[in-house]
């Protein structure tokens, strides 16, 4: 059987990882690559969320000022449909700080917000077996991330950062985009 085949129990019958992905409906966390940059950095957020995250090409250039940033591309099948930046943290438990996550506006109202989470947790504990949860926050005027976050299991912990506006915050003055709340999923 070659590496890219695999056995599934259900149909007693060898297939590729790709086929098995869009049998079951999975989402894939990809490497940026030189081939799917443009696909990645064209991934678009709907007008009224733009506020709320920076878009990818600034994220990925980031990168290369933080080293500890790890940034991958969400796939439905061959299709990126997501965007998602990380980052390992040693703390008591460890956790993955989930830098940003957002999916395609035209990606979006499918399900893949609660599932690229599902994706991104599963894709963590493999890379970091030594993590207890996963961290994320938000504006807390940010309603529809909110309702995704809670879904996918995410809790608000009580706690808040003070935020500094970002390149996509200058000029905007509201009290909400001061401090961002903090969740945390644990397993």
């Amino acid at each position: 059987m070659s590496p890219s085949m695999i056995y599934t129990e259900q149909s007693q019958k060898a297939c590729t990882v790709e086929d098995l992905e869009r049998r079951t409906n999975m989402l894939t966390l990809r490497d940026i690559t030189k081939e799917n940059l443009i696909p990645v950095t064209d991934l678009e957020m709907e007008d009224s969320q733009k506020g709320f995250v920076e878009d990818n090409l600034f994220s990925i250039a980031e990168c290369y000022l933080y080293d500890e940033f790890i940034p991958k591309a969400i796939y439905d099948g061959d299709t990126p449909i997501g965007f998602v930046l990380y980052y390992f943290v040693e703390d008591d438990p460890d956790y993955v700080f989930l830098h940003r996550i957002m999916v395609d506006k035209n990606q979006q109202g499918k399900g893949y917000g609660v599932r690229s989470l599902e994706a991104c947790v599963e894709q963590f504990k493999k890379e970091f077996p030594s993590i207890g949860c996963v961290e994320l926050i938000h504006y807390p005027d940010n309603d529809r991330a909110a309702a995704v976050y809670e879904k996918a299991g995410f809790k608000l912990t009580g706690d808040r950062y003070d935020s500094a506006p970002g390149r996509i915050e200058r000029g905007i003055e509201d009290e909400n985009r001061t401090y961002e709340v903090v969740r945390r999923r644990y397993y």
